[in-house]
């Protein structure tokens, strides 16, 4: 996507008013969390970061109708092709598109980690966030799910949460030793 496709995209009222949803729903939603407001804090951000990546990609491509035809097929057109599905799984993020696939996913893994509390659960929310939008893909117009962008977003998400889960270790370890001996925290 380059930057002029990027600022058409954005500024299309279509993926505003998903991410406007997401952003007015986050709080009432934050209240399944927990009375504590920096829970609530965090879940709102979870709800938001998710809303963000629906809003961009899970909404209409307003894309020259000639570019469609440049649009590769559909993951789900490809589930009678194991090998060409695991070189896509194994083979290196190749472009800046798929880095930035990468990076779009990283909120979602640090409020995912600090919210459920697991690296293995923000990864799966990730997961099944990503998958469940590649699969849909295939009726948005100017949309393909592709087995890439599922590889590297659930990266993405895998890789914020195991930071977040190394600087939440990290920082409970500093205060721990801060904390006189026999005295609680």
């Amino acid at each position: 996507m380059t930057t002029q496709s990027f600022i058409t995209f954005i500024s299309n009222p279509v993926p505003q008013v998903v991410f406007a949803i997401f952003l007015a729903v986050a709080w009432p939603l934050s209240r399944f969390a927990g009375r504590d407001r920096r829970r609530r804090i965090v879940a709102a951000l979870f709800v938001a970061s998710a809303g963000m990546i629906v809003a961009l990609t899970a909404t209409p491509s307003y894309a020259d109708p000639a570019s469609f035809a440049a649009i590769p097929p559909h993951f789900l057109t490809q589930l009678d092709e194991p090998r060409l599905i695991l070189a896509k799984l194994i083979a290196a993020p190749s472009d800046m598109e798929q880095i930035a696939n990468i990076a779009l996913y990283v909120p979602l893994g640090v409020f995912g980690r600090l919210l459920l509390r697991s690296t293995t659960r923000a990864t799966l929310a990730g997961f099944l966030l990503v998958f469940t939008i590649e699969t849909i893909q295939y009726a948005i117009p100017g949309r393909a799910g592709s087995i890439t962008d599922i590889r590297n977003n659930v990266l993405g998400t895998f890789l914020a949460a195991v930071a977040t889960a190394a600087v939440v270790y990290l920082s409970r370890d500093d205060a721990e030793r801060r904390s006189p001996v026999g005295q609680p925290r």
